[in-house]
């Protein structure tokens, strides 16, 4: 009976805690969001109203001493910003624009403190803005650092050798900062299968094993 409650009572911690975790990580994605759009518009409101309200003023569609409306300043301004983020685009992909901004790229990886964080935020962007060459294929589970060790890792592509050895990419990500790891190359036969999504994966790394799925199928190898 004394165990049964003490079991009872571990299994509601477990719930509450894994529940609060899964709260967190709805929210968070969510809250960066929100701070994201309305830094965004405050700034371009702070820089560009000023600049906008002149422009409207010069061409006649307001009078001099009218308030223009703050709706007409804000949409003007979010589509020039927006202009503004198309042209740099633009000017970053061709030559001349690769080349000033590789110069100031180099700069940014070689000042201290900012190294850091120009280059961590620099791969995240890069990582997440492959969703159509699906940079994680699959979520699997590999021996490591030693043979009897199991990690969860992601298959992120391939290499073939000339004489037809081909050997699988596997990215090993850290908790709960997925963005950095390893990355190892193994042959098919030691990499086992699982059932999670890469989604499910991602959630297990992040909460530090804390969510995990329901039940998760392994193929090839038995643990």
């Amino acid at each position: 009976m004394e165990s049964e409650k003490i079991t009872f009572t571990s299994d509601f911690k477990k719930n509450i805690r894994r529940r609060l975790v899964t709260g967190l990580l709805v929210i968070f994605p969510i809250f960066i969001t929100f701070f994201v759009v309305k830094f965004l518009f405050g700034f371009v409101g702070g820089v560009l109203s000023p600049v906008v309200t002149k422009v409207i003023v010069r061409l006649g569609y307001s009078p001099p001493d009218s308030k223009v409306d703050e709706f007409v300043i804000t949409t003007v301004s979010i589509i020039l910003t927006f202009a503004a983020l198309y042209f740099i685009g633009v000017f970053a992909t061709n030559f001349f624009g690769k080349l000033i901004l590789g110069y100031f790229d180099a700069i940014f990886h070689k000042t201290p403190i900012i190294n850091s964080v120009y280059a961590s935020s620099k791969q995240f962007l890069h990582l997440v803005s492959l969703p159509g060459r699906k940079a994680f294929k699959r979520v699997v589970i590999v021996e490591y650092p030693r043979v009897g060790m199991k990690v969860i890792a992601f298959a992120t592509g391939g290499i073939k050798s000339k004489d037809g050895t081909e050997l699988t990419s596997i990215f090993i990500p850290t908790t709960p900062n997925p963005t950095s790891g390893f990355l190892i190359y193994l042959p098919e036969s030691d990499i086992v299968e699982t059932s999670m999504t890469i989604e499910e994966g991602m959630k297990l790394i992040i909460s530090g094993g804390i969510i995990v799925p329901e039940v998760v199928e392994f193929s090839i190898r038995s643990l």
